[in-house]
């Protein structure tokens, strides 16, 4: 039997063995991540703690403490063991990168935070029940202010939908609605509930502070004035006509008559009948609000109201409730009823309240849970004393695996790789929550303070959108997020420059590309191709062709390409292919030059997320169709928003091009949004130097290097530096020919 038989035979043997044996138990978690969606009273059990297989076995109650972002917040407990119960008021998200919001549960040698019980002055007066537990706010209506004991507070309701994004937005969220392209009318729902009648002198027109709010964003602006005309009714009755100019926010607010309001649905109507002359008036709807009367009536078992002070009766509840001051919602406290009554309506409550403070009421089914438990990624220890790195991976967990051979392969060019789950990022330098700024404040460390040499490389591994709250984008569009940042022409666009930016100046310090792939196969793919391209598999006189293609639609554009012959050595042959505005085919016979294979593909022109020029010289479709097999080149795109890979249902031509399967490209350089011929001249012709004159090996530092020549004087040239991003392994090392000739 053969030496290598037997090694198979003892590893097979050595599994089997393995499998027989009881498995061993998780190795005790430092910390449970808690992850919650809506703002509420939430409720996590001792046997949901050991679902979540947090190993902590049978540990004392007190040593419990519960942390946001890095800061102690109070805890409510009751029991221990699988009859533990934790109680804490949990917030929505704010970060515009995490639809969670993330709470840390760990035990420390300290106790931890409890919530405050107390007793207003009231209810020290009248004597009464006990606290005990915690309360919770209704889904969809935020509190308004009481009325002081007359059964009745001012509640306000927010409709909100997001399914349009504009990265125009220069102000506030970039999320709306719906869009009114003039002349439109649209109607929108907004649901009331427990409507309470007003008193007779409250009646009156916008008594007792009735009113609807409707925020919009104008999009367009023009030379005449005004820009936009909108009309608002609410259930038919016209209550509003305003007129504005110019782009941006525009809150149309409404006192509206009591009689108006009914109790469930309850239209508002938008019209926009564009008759102010300009050419386009175009508005879009961001989010309505009703300000209304509603009774002390409990929804879901839970009820949140602001009060003016004073004693308030509550109703509506299954059981016994408790109430929760959280007027400061980071430190909320119980507070104690003054007494609760069971009859056929429900469990009635009456608590003394303070003018000004935010309660919440809940009873017993109305504890929200979490969207999930999560044990905290404290391996690999990215502190850790000793740790070096040449080149850092940063993947999504489940695309790890898929990128082993291209990491074992840098390690056996001498290398020294970290592959890092980016969940551990967000966990060991962000407290857990999903945000960019996690891999920036980790890669500033390692530079910092691991071992030198600091990393010269950074991959990042996995898809990024622009959606990453999830309003549209579709399962596995955000696996690695990116900086989502504001540029002159194209508004808010996707930048992994930011991430390796670690000091003042606006450019990169050290080289980063990315792969944007959804699946382990995509990866799969890639790093073979990746592999094979280094290993030489491919040889041939195309590596010493580079490809110069310009657009037709502008003369600049060819004469910026013929700019770049002097850098190309005389033993290269450099092909040029400029089609004529509208000339046919010409993307056929693209194709068939770039079959042949090339060194180098240079295109400068306009271009659109998934092609090149208005005439369609080069198209995601004929990327696909590309067969030019092993020849794969590195493709660099002079021209506007062909890497825009954020797009959470639109493949860009980056993307198209790594992942067609007849060819392709070993990597691409593009940009995510729309910058000036002018400015990307720089860039361009300072990218040729470093690869052709200075003939720097790997293509990361190349781009890192034209980069640094690429001036940085003015916001537009800027944006070049941060939106031009590399697709591909930031390692490469271009297949340059030998002087003998391939």
């Amino acid at each position: 039997m053969r030496p290598w038989t037997l090694l198979l035979l003892s590893v097979l043997l050595l599994g089997l063995s393995a499998a027989c044996r009881r498995a061993e138990p998780p190795a005790p978690a430092v910390a449970a991540k808690i992850l919650v969606v809506e703002q509420g009273l939430y409720e996590v059990s001792g046997a949901d703690l050991q679902t979540a297989g947090l190993g902590w076995g049978d540990f004392d109650p007190a040593r419990l403490q519960l942390l946001h972002r890095g800061q102690e917040e109070p805890l409510w407990v009751q029991g221990r063991g699988r009859d533990l119960r934790l109680r804490f008021y949990g917030r929505a998200s704010e970060s515009r990168y995490a639809r969670e919001n993330v709470y840390w549960l760990r035990l420390a040698e300290e106790p931890g935070q409890r919530m405050e019980e107390r007793r207003s002055g009231g209810a020290e007066e009248q004597g009464g029940g006990g606290a005990g537990e915690q309360g919770s706010k209704g889904a969809g209506e935020q509190g308004g202010r009481g009325a002081g004991g007359q059964g009745s507070y001012l509640a306000t309701v927010h409709a909100e939908e997001n399914r349009l994004y504009s990265p125009l937005v220069a102000e506030g969220e970039h999320w709306f609605w719906e869009s009114l392209p003039a002349p439109v009318s649209k109607t929108f729902t907004v649901t009331l509930t427990a409507l309470a009648p007003l008193a007779a002198e409250s009646l009156g027109e916008g008594g007792w502070g009735v009113r609807v709010r409707v925020e919009v964003w104008g999009s367009t602006a023009g030379p005449s004035s005004p820009d936009h005309h909108l009309r608002l009714s609410f259930n038919g009755q016209p209550v509003a006509d305003e007129t504005w100019d110019g782009r941006g926010r525009r809150t149309i607010e409404a006192a509206l008559p009591a009689h108006l309001l009914a109790e469930g649905a309850n239209t508002v109507t938008l019209a926009a009948p564009g008759d102010t002359g300009v050419a386009a008036d175009i508005v879009f709807v961001d989010w309505i609000e009703v300000r209304y009367p509603r009774r002390f009536l409990a929804s879901a078992d839970r009820l949140s109201f602001d009060s003016d002070g004073g004693l308030q009766r509550l109703s509506g509840f299954s059981g016994t409730t408790v109430i929760f001051d959280v007027t400061q919602p980071e430190k909320p406290a119980l507070v104690a009823s003054v007494e609760q009554k069971r009859g056929a309506a429900g469990t009635t409550v009456a608590v003394w309240t303070e003018p000004g403070h935010r309660y919440l009421a809940v009873g017993p089914t109305g504890f929200l849970s979490p969207a999930r438990l999560a044990r905290a990624v404290a391996s690999p220890d990215l502190r850790a004393p000793g740790q070096q790195a040449d080149y850092i991976a940063i993947a999504h967990a489940d695309l790890l695996e898929a990128l082993q051979p291209l990491l074992r392969w840098r390690e056996a060019q001498g290398l020294q790789v970290v592959a890092v789950p980016v969940e551990a990022v967000y966990d060991q330098f962000n407290y857990g929550l999903p945000e960019p700024e996690a891999i920036r404040a980790f890669l500033g460390y390692a530079a910092e303070s691991w071992q030198k040499p600091a990393p010269q490389y950074v991959l990042l591994v996995g898809d990024a959108t622009y959606d990453p709250r999830g309003y549209i984008a579709p399962v596995g569009a955000n696996l690695v997020p990116t900086f989502l940042v504001p540029t002159v022409f194209g508004g808010e666009t996707a930048s992994d420059t930011a991430f390796v930016r670690l000091d003042d100046d606006p450019w990169p310090d050290v080289a980063i590309g990315r792969l944007p792939a959804r699946t382990p196969q995509q990866v799969r793919a890639w790093v073979a191709k990746t592999v094979a391209y280094e290993r030489g598999v491919a040889d041939g006189d195309w590596l010493r062709r580079v490809l110069l293609v310009a657009d037709g639609q502008d003369e600049l554009f060819r004469t910026q390409s013929q700019a770049l012959l002097s850098h190309i050595p005389a033993d290269y042959a450099a092909v040029e292919f400029y089609p004529e505005a509208g000339a046919p085919n010409a993307n056929r016979e693209l194709r068939r030059l770039m079959d042949q294979g090339s060194l180098l593909v240079n295109y400068i022109g306009h271009g659109s997320i998934s092609q090149w020029g208005k005439d369609l010289i080069f198209t995601t479709a004929d990327a696909a169709a590309l067969a030019n097999g092993p020849r794969l080149p590195v493709v660099i795109n002079m021209t506007c928003l062909t890497g825009l890979f954020t797009h959470p249902k639109v493949e860009s031509l980056a993307e198209g091009l790594l992942w067609a399967e007849g060819g392709g490209a070993v990597a691409v350089l593009a940009p995510t949004s729309l910058t000036l011929p002018g400015d990307q001249s720089f860039f361009n012709q300072a990218l040729f130097q470093a690869l052709f004159q200075e003939r720097i090996p790997t293509l990361g530092p190349a781009i890192v290097r034209a980069k640094h020549q690429t001036p940085a004087d003015s916001a537009e040239s800027r944006d070049v530096v941060e939106t031009f991003i590399l697709f591909g392994d930031p390692a490469l090392r271009l297949a340059y020919p030998t002087k003998g000739g391939k």
